[in-house]
């Protein structure tokens, strides 16, 4: 699975690149030109990305070749690639358990891929050109013979030319190389990747989304909060609260009119009654109106106790007739219900 999903990568990530290679205009930031260093055992044949080509023989000076080589231009990256008559491109056969041990299981199958002799053998499987069918996989392997690539090598470092891959001819030999016959595995890839470039992108764009989302949840969204909430709630709050402690301390008319006939002396009646927001209207009879005040002035239900207009004897009862106010509270030790 973990092969398949590697290969389906490599796949997506070479038509990602193709199709921006091919678009107009910005094509040419991820155009993938490779110049290539044919090698065919007596001489040597230099192309540059543009596709114009020397050659150079076997006996030719390397000043006079770099010289070339030089004029043509060096502007991408380099593949030295064998001719195709001096290796062999074989198409392996293996059962599918030794897709973890593939290098291994060519090696062993060496003999009857190729003529050469093993221990002068170089090799490199194309594994992104691997078919499974009926248990089996199978995939191109290019062979070349070792002394014939390090021949090629050291006659490109006397050119003053560093190949980034060394492959085997195949077809017209201008494609970009699959496979590194030094390393036996996948050939870079030449120029800018717009795939890679896309992930990069998108890994940014991720780690800022997800950055700006931390930033609100943990600043951004209590600031916004408070922002919203009116400056004046606070104070409307406290002024609730101590309205309702007030409230609370002013009491009731059932609690004033109760703690009234609690206080008032013996012989004092209420004939009148009235109570708003804690203040209290009395009017009644009482022998002692004075004694009726200061009974009430003395009490902790009662504070600001005053009579509203003169007393007046009244002919029938003999009593003195009195109107007072005063504010009624709820006394601190319990004392009204």
């Amino acid at each position: 699975m973990t092969d398949t999903m590697r290969r389906g990568l490599s796949t997506w990530r070479e038509w990602v690149d193709t199709a921006a290679a091919e678009l107009p205009g910005i094509g040419g930031l991820f155009a993938r030109k490779w110049r290539v260093l044919r090698y065919d055992g007596s001489g040597l044949r230099y192309t540059n990305s543009e596709g114009e080509s020397i050659e150079i023989t076997a006996h030719e000076n390397g000043p006079a070749a770099q010289a070339e080589i030089a004029r043509l231009g060096r502007k991408g990256p380099l593949v030295l690639r064998i001719a195709g008559p001096m290796g062999f491109r074989r198409n392996a056969s293996f059962p599918s358990a030794a897709r973890k041990h593939l290098d291994e299981a060519i090696e062993l199958a060496l003999p009857r891929l190729s003529p050469l002799p093993p221990e002068d053998i170089l090799f490199a499987a194309d594994r992104s050109a691997m078919e499974e069918s009926d248990d089996r996989i199978s995939l191109p392997v290019s062979i070349v013979r070792r002394s014939a690539l390090e021949t090629a090598l050291a006659r490109s470092e006397e050119l003053g030319l560093q190949p980034a891959a060394v492959d085997l001819e195949n077809g017209d030999g201008s494609g970009a190389p699959v496979i590194d016959l030094r390393e036996g595995r996948s050939a870079p890839s030449a120029g800018r990747s717009a795939f890679r470039l896309l992930g990069v992108i998108s890994l940014v764009l991720v780690v800022a989304a997800s950055g700006f989302m931390m930033d609100r949840t943990m600043r951004l969204d209590p600031q916004y909060a408070a922002a919203r909430r009116p400056a004046s709630l606070e104070a409307r709050l406290q002024a609730a609260i101590e309205h309702a402690e007030a409230k609370s301390r002013a009491g009731s008319a059932v609690a004033a009119l109760a703690d009234l006939s609690r206080r008032l002396p013996d012989g004092a009646y209420i004939t009148g009654f009235n109570y708003e927001n804690g203040v209290i209207t009395i009017t009644g009879l009482a022998w002692d109106a004075a004694a009726s005040l200061r009974a009430l002035d003395s009490a902790a239900e009662f504070v600001d106790v005053a009579f509203d207009g003169a007393t007046l004897r009244d002919e029938e009862t003999g009593r003195e007739r009195f109107q007072l106010t005063a504010r009624h509270r709820i006394a601190e030790d319990g004392g009204g219900s």
